[in-house]
């Protein structure tokens, strides 16, 4: 009998995932926020969207993850389930993602 090893799939640290209800950050780029609250935008013209931590309000990071229901809706990005590259500029201190096809 051959025993077969799992190996887990490592990801990329610089991928934020789009889910049904939540994005989901790479480890390495929930390290740069440095927070655990974050404010979520969208440029409509360039189709990025921005994460960036907050001291005050904003929403809540947990894990890795933010619930994202409401920003999917908001924004209309319900079809754009997946992962997406993203980077961390750490002169604005936030990710970019890009969400052009």
């Amino acid at each position: 009998m051959a025993f077969e090893v799992y190996k887990p799939r490592s990801s990329k640290e610089d991928v934020v995932a789009f889910t049904k209800h939540h994005i989901r950050l790479g480890v390495k780029l929930v390290d740069k926020l440095g927070g655990d609250r974050v404010e979520v935008a969208y440029d409509r013209e360039t189709r990025q969207l921005r994460i960036k931590a907050v001291s005050v309000g904003g929403l809540l990071l947990n894990k890795n993850k933010i619930g994202a229901r409401g920003i999917f809706r908001f924004f209309n990005l319900e079809s754009k389930k997946g992962n997406y590259d993203a980077r961390y500029d750490p002169e604005e201190e936030a990710i970019f993602v890009d969400m052009k096809e």
